[in-house]
């Protein structure tokens, strides 16, 4: 899964790497700790040359069952299931960023990863969206994880080789396959601080190398 992510980069990087320009509501500033029901900067499908917010999070009402937020959807089963299927033939978007972080379970405690590509560029997730109430929400979807993924979760977010695609391809086939895991080689990871784990923190200390005190000792 993916449950926080980061984007530092400034605006005109993003314009200027995404070939869309920014109109946004809030505030340029970087974000370190970007945590479900904030807002995201993503492309979507119906207005390719724009960067929006949109809200990180899309509610499902299960029969017989209260409703539950979503942050996630699955690849394998994004074109099957109800919630997401429309989303996946006309409401598709780019979710931007520029790392993510996943939790590794380690006798009892659990230790925050930071990954990122090694050439630290900024990235698109592939997402899914939909309107609720009137507002704009969205997923990220996720796939199996690589190798470098592996050793702490069995998911990882898709990242995508070729951003435009997500948006402008139409066979449903050609979509899927690119849903796929980014190549082993193209991310590294470190610890972080488990400031991290509090989303209320964001700041700069999320995403620096950081070994624990139990680790140093060993």
């Amino acid at each position: 899964m993916c449950g926080r992510f980061s984007l530092t980069q400034r605006l005109d990087v993003l314009e200027r790497i995404f070939k869309a320009k920014a109109r946004l509501r809030t505030d340029e500033r970087a974000r370190y700790n970007i945590a479900p029901t904030q807002p995201v900067l993503v492309i979507c499908q119906d207005e390719p040359d724009a960067i929006v917010e949109l809200q990180w999070g899309m509610t499902i009402y299960p029969n017989g069952e209260p409703p539950r937020s979503l942050v996630n959807a699955k690849a394998e089963t994004l074109q099957q299931r109800p919630t997401f299927a429309r989303s996946f033939t006309s409401r598709r978007c780019l979710i931007l960023a520029d790392g993510f972080f996943e939790w590794e379970s380690r006798a009892g405690r659990r230790y925050p990863h930071y990954y990122r590509l090694r050439n630290h560029e900024p990235f698109a997730f592939a997402g899914v969206y939909d309107e609720e109430a009137d507002v704009r929400r969205c997923v990220i979807v996720t796939t199996d994880a690589n190798s470098t993924v592996a050793h702490v979760h069995n998911r990882m977010p898709v990242i995508l080789e070729n951003a435009r695609a997500w948006l402008e391809e139409t066979d449903p086939e050609k979509l899927q396959a690119l849903l796929r895991p980014l190549p082993d080689a193209a991310l590294e990871s470190n610890l972080v601080n488990p400031i991290v784990n509090t989303p209320d923190v964001d700041s700069p200390e999320c995403i620096e190398p950081y070994e624990p005190k139990e680790m140093r000792l060993l």
